[in-house]
């Protein structure tokens, strides 16, 4: 039944049927659409309803297009369409056109009925988080042209069984895109037969989807797909194919497009790549090949993209200069050899590319200068040379033609760039990179021509003094500012107008005054390193809701820690360590749930450690440390289970230290607790912690003995073990990146007094391992299985009441480099193995008991100070002045001194040879006289009988 609608030119109008409304009324009641996507789905004509179109003759509903690209126009991200399918959908016969794509059907299968619209010559159903199996029945939509299964942001929810047979019945489709499907249970074989039964097929799109096919060392018996047929587009990229390259591909003449990147083909590339005379782009980035590229690439006239970035082609520059001189040279546009291993220079080769308009060559090997002649390349939009050892300088000459220039970066290349003050560029840049060039000492004046771009880093470059006025008006649309590691002086805007900024990094100069107001964008702040003053409610007065990384530290900032800083609800890292900060710490912690990363430390923060810290279950570094906090620590404290670095050293805390600590925290690998009031026992239990590497409990009123489980430290029981970064697992949840700064940066950094000195630790942090239990009231022996712990580095046991002598299996502490036993009660002599500590280079057993000779030997020759033996009365031989008697025991010290080894040697083999002549001496004057013999032998009867 049709409705009546309109009058047109007093003409009748139709509108949609009535049974297909109907089904499009259900159909939308079993949608969840939370921003009213759908809201003009009302009224009697279905026709004019968003997203539905009808045949302008019959009216029936012919194409359902609810992509939500296309629905939202320009909402905010977020509201997709989900819910149920409904199968109210079946009702629309002449249905030949239906896209679900993009919408959030989370947590339900592709409805099986969704075969059952035979009309279908469309379907897209990509990226709308379906998951489970595809089902068998899309089999018999026998019309359809285009079937887009891609699922690459839900990975590999969905996927097929061992069959893929319902798919050869498609028989008229001519674009297939799996894109994230799981094709792990499908044998190649079978793949390719099934898409080998597909005559009209011309694109075949399956990334990410777990290929695999056996090696084998013939290309007859491998898999392959029938280029016979009209394919146009093949992109396989990202399976691990395990095999040779696919020679079957080179038998197409048809291809204009292949990308099997990161498919890890076995090299090498063959010369048959140039027999596809169609080819336009090549895409075969992040392989594994070896070797030269093939110089029959030239004879591709058509191709427009060549990407081979991240393999180890070991390329001289001098086969690209025959490559390029064939055709390939009139017509390449896009060329990416970025990280290839290619060497040699620029010149020679760069002027053949007369078509260029993007091209990377940075990360490799390249020498020598950049030639003038790269200005002649009028095309080029994108220009990338960064990461180079290129020399020389850059002058207008260089930039002078590229009016089409877009993109400029040339970082980390020993390269001065002069370029006059007037010069007026003929491009509007949207990247600029020159870090670690030679730009300054002024700002560069050329660039004031330069606006509305979106990256600027002008990091490292040299600049020095103030920036001109006119900078901070140039972008408000920049998105990434980095003029870190200069000497750029002055004040900064009270309010950047850089409105569209994600990052913002101004580290490392010389600015002064009050912190500037931040856009309400930002996502990454670094002012750290700098002379900002006043307090912080410029910036957490602010309302930043996407504000992830902050970093304040080593500033001259004061004032208190408002509690408006718990608004940074997005924050991941805050800190603001090494200023001014007084007051107490707010009670708000509870609000930033996505806080991995709080220093705080080298302030004036006074009052108790608030509870509310307890509640960052994702923190993993807490820096509280050299501030004037007191109270015990928080109980709360211990449900921060992924805690990888404590400090709260350097305080007034008093109490005991929590056993909690020992078995709530099995992350845990720096603990500083130094320099506080802290009492009683050492916890037995925080010798549990396999992946402790840091045990700072030094200047404190710890008293007992020290737990034998003290040696159970497992990362500490492994010499030279390889260790990860402090936060490799924090690291790894970035999500999300501007430029080369991951939004998650962040490195843990830390001072350790060590050698007698405090040392600090940041990259190298990570190979540090280290206890210090000094400057406490502990008593009892050292335990005998120290000798365990054979990765440690720095141990300090000094100034306690430790009695007994030095285990004898120190000796077996082979990275020990710092070793302090001074201002103890240790008594007996110095075990002879500790002159096989190869690696010690600064030792004090000061002030104890020991007596006996020094040994020597190994390291230990190096260690002439006196003063480190110094306060034993009863040590001798050098390097004291005490020279040892002649009855005292001699320390076998592995290589000792030769003089001394001779001397025992000698007194040894005298005594005995006395011994022996002596009694050879009585035996033969027995044997001469007899009546010395009969006396002797009466004397023994006598003597027996008594």
């Amino acid at each position: 039944m049709l409705l009546l609608g309109c009058l047109y030119n007093g003409e009748l109008c139709m509108s949609c049927n009535e049974s297909e409304r109907l089904a499009l009324v259900k159909f939308k009641a079993g949608l969840q659409d939370p921003h009213q996507l759908l809201s003009s789905w009302e009224g009697d004509d279905c026709c004019t309803w968003t997203g539905v179109h009808c045949d302008n003759e019959t009216w029936h509903v012919v194409s359902l297009d609810l992509q939500y690209h296309h629905l939202y126009h320009g909402l905010s991200n977020g509201g997709r369409l989900s819910g149920e399918i409904n199968p109210s959908l079946l009702s629309l016969k002449h249905l030949n056109h239906l896209d679900l794509s993009s919408n959030h059907f989370k947590g339900i299968e592709i409805p099986s009925f969704i075969g059952s619209l035979t009309g279908l010559s469309y379907l897209n159903l990509s990226n709308a988080g379906f998951i489970g199996r595809v089902p068998p029945q899309l089999g018999n939509l026998t019309s359809l042209i285009f079937l887009d299964l891609n699922s690459f942001y839900s990975m590999h929810d969905l996927h097929v069984d061992d069959n893929l047979q319902w798919l050869s019945s498609l028989s008229s489709l001519q674009y297939l895109d799996m894109s994230g499907v799981n094709l792990a249970k499908v044998s190649s074989d079978s793949l390719f037969h099934s898409v080998n039964m597909l005559p009209a097929l011309s694109v075949l799109i399956l990334p990410n989807c777990h290929l695999h096919w056996p090696q084998t060392s013939s290309s007859s018996s491998s898999p392959y797909l029938n280029l016979s047929n009209s394919l146009t587009t093949i992109d396989l990229s990202n399976n691990q194919i395990n095999s040779t390259f696919p020679l079957w591909l080179t038998n197409s003449s048809r291809l204009v497009y292949l990308d099997l990147c990161t498919m890890k083909p076995i090299p090498p590339l063959p010369e048959a790549i140039g027999h596809m005379k169609s080819l336009e782009v090549i895409q075969l980035g992040f392989n594994d090949f070896v070797g030269q590229l093939p110089t029959s690439i030239r004879d591709l006239c058509n191709l427009h993209t060549l990407d081979f970035s991240f393999n180890n082609l070991s390329e001289e520059t001098s086969t690209l200069s025959r490559i390029f001189s064939g055709c390939a040279g009139d017509t390449i546009e896009t060329l990416n050899l970025r990280n290839t291993n290619l060497k040699g220079e620029l010149s020679g080769w760069l002027g053949m590319l007369k078509a260029i308009t993007t091209l990377d060559l940075s990360k490799n090997s390249l020498y020598g200068s950049v030639p003038t002649s790269i200005g002649n390349l009028s095309n080029l939009k994108v220009l990338g040379i960064d990461y180079n050892s290129l020399g020389g300088v850059i002058s207008e000459q260089h930039l002078a033609n590229l009016s089409s220039l877009d993109s400029l970066s040339m970082s980390y290349n020993p390269l001065i760039v002069n370029i006059s003050k007037d010069w007026v560029p003929p491009f509007h840049l949207q990247e600029i990179a020159f870090v670690s060039c030679q730009l300054g000492p002024e700002f560069p004046a050329w660039l004031r021509t330069q606006k509305d771009y979106s990256m600027l880093d002008l990091s490292n470059t040299g600049i020095t003094g103030s920036l001109p006025d006119w900078f901070w008006d140039l972008s408000h649309s920049i998105a990434l500012l980095d003029l870190s590691n200069n000497q750029i002086t002055g004040t900064v805007p009270n309010s950047l107008k850089l409105t569209s900024s994600s990052l913002i990094n101004l580290s490392s100069n010389k600015f002064e005054g009050p912190l500037p107001s931040l856009p309400p964008q930002v996502a990454y702040v670094d002012l750290s390193d700098n002379s900002f003053s006043g307090d912080l409610l410029p910036i957490l007065g602010e309302t930043l809701t996407t504000l992830g990384h902050l970093y304040l530290s080593n500033n001259l900032l004061n004032g208190t820690l408002p509690e408006s800083i718990c608004n940074l609800q997005m924050a991941q890292v805050i800190d603001i360590s090494n200023n001014f900060i007084s007051g107490e710490l707010p009670g708000c912690w509870q609000n930033l749930f996505f806080l991995v990363a709080l220093t705080l430390a080298n302030n004036k923060i006074s009052g108790e450690i608030p509870a509310s810290l307890g509640s960052l279950k994702l923190i993993e570094v807490l820096h509280l440390g050299n501030n004037n906090l007191s109270g015990e620590i928080p109980l709360p404290l211990r449900n921060c289970k992924i805690l990888v670095t404590l400090d709260l050293g350097g305080n007034n805390l008093s109490g005991n230290i929590p056993a909690w600590i020992g078995e709530r925290m099995p992350l845990l690998r720096i603990l500083r607790l130094r320099s506080n009031m802290l009492q009683g026992d050492i916890p037995e239990e925080l010798f549990n912690l396999a992946s402790l590497q840091i045990l700072d409990l030094a200047d404190n009123n710890l008293s007992g003995v020290i737990p034998q489980s003290f040696c159970n430290l497992s990362a500490m029981q492994l010499a030279n073990e390889a260790r990860q970064s402090i936060l490799d697992g924090f690291q790894g949840q970035a999500i999300t990146s501007v430029g080369n700064y991951s939004i998650l940066g962040y490195t843990d950094s830390l001072s350790v007094v060590t050698k007698g000195m405090e040392l600090q630790y940041s990259k190298t942090l990570e190979f540090v391992t280290s206890i210090d239990l000094s400057n406490n009231r502990l008593s009892g022996e050292i335990p005998q299985q120290i000798g365990n712990l054979h990765g440690i580095q720095n141990l300090n046991l000094s100034g306690n009441h430790l009695i007994g002598g030095i285990p004898d299996s120190i000796g077996e502490l082979v990275s020990l480099e710092s070793f302090d036993l001074s201002r103890n009660e240790l008594s007996g002599k110095i075990p002879t193995s500790i002159s096989f500590l190869t690696s010690l280079s600064h030792l004090n057993l000061s002030y104890n008991n020991l007596w006996g000779r020094i040994p020597t030997g190994n390291q230990l020759q190096t260690l002439d100070d006196p003063s480190i033996y110094i306060g034993n009365r009863d040590l001798c031989g050098p390097p004291s002045t005490v020279k040892c008697g002649d009855n005292e025991t001699l320390a076998f010290s592995g290589e000792g001194d030769d003089s001394d080894e001779n001397e025992t040697l000698w007194l040894l083999f005298g005594g005995a040879v006395g011994y022996a002549l002596g009694l050879w001496a009585v035996f033969i004057c027995l044997l001469i006289k007899e009546a010395w013999r009969n006396s002797y032998f009466d004397l023994v009867d006598y003597m027996h009988k008594k």
